[in-house]
C-alpha cells in the first residue's frame, strides 16, 4: 500500500480556509500545467486546535519537482505564463477585497452569500493552483535552492572568490519587487510623514480611513483578527512623533529595489554567471515575488470569508468557529438549501479531523476512529533520532548575525513569551505570530523554503533567519542560548 510523508506543518489554519490551496494539488489545471504528472493524488490533511500537517507521496513529488525544474529550464515562455496568470488573479482579487468591504452584508441574501464564497473559492483555487509551481520547485526537497547553490559554488570555486554561498544565494535569490505589506507599509508612512499636527483633521482622519480599507486585510492571516481603524489612528499618532524615524524607513523603502538590484547585478558580473544561470536566479526572485503576493491576496479573502461566516452565524445560530470545519459545498448547501451540518458532527471535526483532497471541489472528511485508521494506513512513520546536536543546519532565508535565547512560538496564544533580544523559534511562522516576529532579534524554523512565510517577513523586516532546519524545534528548547550565523547557514547552541 501507498504511504505518505510528513511534509508541511502549520498553525493559526482552519479546513476552510486551507481548502483552495489543499484541493488545487488534485486540480485538473494543474496536472496540465506539468503535463500530466500527479503530484497531488489524494494529498492529506490532518486539522487538531487550528493546526495542520500536510501529508503527501513522496515519490510522485520527487518526480514532479525533477520535471518541474527542467521545464522551467527549457521553457521561458512556461514561466512568464504563470507570471501573468498570477498577476491577473492578484489585480481581479484586490478589486474583490477592497469592493466587498464596502458591502453590507447584512443585506445579502443567502443566495448573494453562497455565489460569493463559491466564485471566490474557485478563484483561490486557481491562485493557488498557479501558485503551486513556485512551491513544487523548492518545497520538501528544496531542489531549487541547491540548483543555486550549486551555480554558487561553481563559480566561486572557478574564480577563487572568498564569498560565503548562503549569504550570495539569498542575495541573488531576493525579489526587489514589493508585495502588498510593503505596499501599504510605504504609503501608510508617506501618509504620517505628511501630517502637519497630531491633532487629525477630517482631511486626515479621510485619508487614514481610505488607506485603512485599502490595505486592511494584508496580515490578516486565516483567522484574523484584522486590523481596526480606530487602532490603525492610533498608531498614526504614535508615529507622528517619529517624524526622523519615518523619514529614514521611507528612505530604506525607496531606496532598497534599486540598491538590491545593483548588487545583484555587481555579483552576477563578479561571479561570471551565464545567462542561463541569471535566468534561474531571476526565475527564484520571480518565485519569491508570487509566493508572497499569493499569501497576502488569499488573507484578503479569508477577511472577507470571516465576515461572510459571521452573518452566517447569526442567522443560523450556529458558533461561528465551527463554521470553518465545513467545506465549501457544505456551506453553499446549507445557505442554499438548508442542508445543516449537524453540532455534533462539527464537533467532532473541531477535535480532530482529516481532509483527503479526491479534486478540485471535493474532499473526504474524516472524524474519531476513522480519522485515526486512515492514518494509520497511510502514514509513512520517521526514522529520526536526535541527540547531543550542537549545531542546526539551514538555508538562510535573510541575512545578518544574531544572538540570543530561543522562544519556541507555533501558536498565537505563545507570542507573548517573546521579549526584545529573544530568537524566535517555529515549525513554520503564520501571520498570528507577527507581533513576536517584530520583537524577536532573529527567526529559525523546521519547515519552509526561501519562498516561506518566515522568509518573506524575515527581509522585509530585515532581521536575520535562518529555514529548513527540518529538527529545531525538536532540538532546541525555551531559553536555550544560541547563535545564528546566517553566513554559513549554522545555528549554534551555546547553554541551556
Amino acid at each position: 500500500m501507498k504511504k505518505y510523508i510528513w511534509a508541511h506543518e502549520e498553525h493559526a489554519i482552519t479546513p476552510l480556509t486551507i481548502s483552495p490551496n489543499h484541493n488545487a494539488w488534485a486540480a485538473k489545471i494543474l496536472i496540465k500545467l506539468l503535463d500530466n504528472h500527479k503530484v497531488g493524488k489524494r494529498t492529506f490533511c490532518t486539522h487538531k486546535n487550528y493546526g495542520l500537517s500536510f501529508y503527501c507521496d513522496e515519490k510522485d513529488w520527487d518526480r514532479g519537482s525533477d520535471y518541474l525544474i527542467n521545464k522551467i529550464r527549457a521553457k521561458p515562455d512556461f514561466v512568464k505564463e504563470i507570471k501573468a496568470k498570477s498577476e491577473k488573479l492578484s489585480a481581479d482579487f484586490i478589486k474583490i477585497i477592497r469592493q466587498t468591504e464596502k458591502k453590507d452584508l447584512k443585506q445579502w441574501t443567502n443566495n448573494q452569500l453562497t455565489d460569493f464564497l463559491v466564485e471566490t473559492y474557485k478563484l483561490s483555487l486557481l491562485f493557488c493552483v498557479y501558485g503551486y509551481i513556485p512551491v513544487l520547485s523548492d518545497h520538501l526537497f528544496n531542489k531549487y535552492t541547491k540548483l543555486l547553490k550549486n551555480i554558487v559554488t561553481k563559480s566561486i570555486s572557478k574564480k577563487r572568490l572568498k564569498f560565503l554561498i548562503p549569504e550570495i544565494v539569498n542575495i541573488l535569490s531576493s525579489p526587489s519587487k514589493a508585495i502588498p505589506s510593503r505596499q501599504a507599509r510605504t504609503q501608510f508612512l508617506e501618509i504620517v510623514y505628511k501630517l502637519k499636527n497630531k491633532n487629525l483633521t477630517k482631511s486626515d482622519q479621510n485619508k487614514i480611513f481610505k488607506h485603512y480599507q485599502k490595505w486592511f486585510w494584508v496580515n490578516f492571516g486565516h483567522l484574523g483578527p484584522r486590523i481596526t481603524l480606530p487602532k490603525m489612528t492610533d498608531s498614526v499618532r504614535h508615529l507622528f512623533k517619529q517624524k526622523s524615524k519615518i523619514k529614514k524607513e521611507l528612505n530604506g523603502l525607496y531606496q532598497l529595489p534599486k540598491v538590491l538590484i545593483k548588487e545583484q547585478n555587481r555579483l552576477f558580473n563578479k561571479l561570471g554567471l551565464t545567462e542561463e544561470e541569471k535566468y534561474l536566479f531571476k526565475v527564484a526572485q520571480l518565485f519569491t515575488y508570487l509566493k508572497g503576493l499569493r499569501m497576502e491576496i488569499l488573507f484578503g479573502v479569508y477577511a472577507q470569508w470571516e465576515r461572510v461566516l459571521k452573518e452566517m452565524a447569526l442567522r443560523f445560530k450556529i458558533p461561528q468557529k465551527l463554521l470553518y470545519y465545513c467545506s465549501i459545498a457544505e456551506l453553499a448547501n446549507w445557505l442554499k438549501k438548508g442542508k445543516r451540518i449537524s453540532l455534533k458532527t462539527l464537533k467532532e471535526r473541531a477535535k480532530f479531523c482529516v481532509w483527503v483532497a479526491l479534486s478540485e471541489n471535493n474532499q473526504l472528511i474524516l472524524t474519531g476512529q476513522k480519522a485515526k485508521q486512515y492514518l494509520k494506513k497511510n502514514i509513512q512513520k520517521a526514522k529520526q533520532k536526535l541527540s547531543n546536536v550542537l549545531i542546526i543546519h539551514g538555508t538562510v532565508a535573510s541575512v545578518g548575525y544574531a544572538k540570543g535565547h530561543v522562544k519556541i512560538v507555533n501558536k498565537a496564544s505563545e507570542i507573548n513569551k517573546v521579549r526584545k533580544g529573544d530568537i524566535l523559534v517555529s515549525v513554520a511562522t503564520n501571520p498570528s505570530l507577527l507581533p513576536a516576529m517584530k520583537k524577536a532579534v532573529a527567526f529559525v524554523t523546521d519547515a519552509g523554503g526561501l519562498t516561506s512565510h518566515a522568509a518573506i517577513v524575515a527581509r522585509e523586516l530585515k532581521k536575520p533567519c535562518i529555514i529548513g532546519t527540518k529538527v529545531a524545534t525538536k532540538v532546541l528548547k525555551d531559553n536555550d542560548l544560541i547563535e545564528l550565523d546566517t553566513k554559513k547557514g549554522d545555528i549554534k547552541k551555546i547553554e541551556s
